[in-house]
């Protein structure tokens, strides 16, 4: 890896134990929230299945140079209110 270059963790292992996360996650008992932040983030979305009731937010990378970026910017989105009345809403 190596600091400030982007993706340079990539390709190392770590998206078959982030993967596999996601979709035990998303397999669980109860609805929870996602929040795909990036393009390589919301690749992830199909480990998401539809129907289970999950919340999955989207927007753009936060890093400064997209994190304003339209159509959804990082900066204004709002996930955490979001998350936090759907996780209201569900008991917890």
């Amino acid at each position: 890896m190596k600091e400030g270059q982007a993706a340079s963790h990539a390709g190392k292992g770590w998206e078959e134990l982030t993967d596999a996360v996601i979709r035990h996650v998303a397999e669980g008992p109860r609805p929870v929230v996602f929040m795909l932040w990036g393009s390589h983030a919301q690749s992830k979305r199909a480990f998401i299945p539809q129907d289970r009731g999950h919340l999955v937010l989207l927007s753009k990378h936060p890093c400064p140079l997209s994190a304003l970026r339209p159509p959804v910017p990082f900066i204004g989105n709002g996930h955490f209110g979001k998350a936090r009345a759907f996780r209201e809403q569900h008991g917890y």
